[in-house]
């Protein structure tokens, strides 16, 4: 049933990974730069002048990204088989755990490093990725609670 509770927190998920995609995650105003970080760019605030990063430094971060926003949206739809859809969920969380420590273990202190000055995060964007996590780990639970309850019943039977 697509209804199920499991399917509105897949649904949040992926509405709070989405919305991510509008939001700068993180700023660093410095001296040499101000810098603004979105998941799928780095823009610098002062006229004309273009971060000191390659062009290949947002990737990973984007692909996780749109690998998170993919896989909880098509996990919706895997409500005949619980346990495929918990490994998907399961998949997505390591996924996010991963974006969230590379958000904050290596593009906070590079956008320090190129900016010279401290990565603030008082973004919204920035905590999005931490309530889509909730949203699946919440997911995962009733999943399994749900097979729990179906196993109860078999035994029942």
């Amino acid at each position: 049933m697509i209804q199920r509770i499991q399917s509105v927190y897949l649904l949040l998920a992926t509405i709070a990974m989405a919305v991510s995609f509008f939001f700068p995650l993180a700023d660093a105003i410095g001296i040499n730069d101000s810098l603004v970080l979105y998941t799928y760019k780095m823009e610098s605030l002062v006229p004309d002048n273009v971060p000191d990063v390659p062009a290949y430094f947002i990737w990973p971060m984007l692909g996780l990204s749109s690998l998170v926003l993919l896989f909880s949206f098509l996990t919706i739809f895997l409500y005949k088989t619980r346990m495929r859809q918990l490994m998907f969920i399961r998949i997505s969380v390591i996924m996010l755990v991963v974006l969230i420590a590379l958000f904050f273990f290596y593009y906070s202190p590079e956008m320090e490093k190129v900016s010279g000055g401290v990565t603030t995060y008082g973004v919204p964007g920035a905590y999005l990725p931490v309530v889509a996590l909730v949203f699946l780990i919440l997911a995962s639970r009733a999943i399994m609670s749900d097979e729990k309850l179906i196993r109860s019943a078999d035994r029942l039977r």
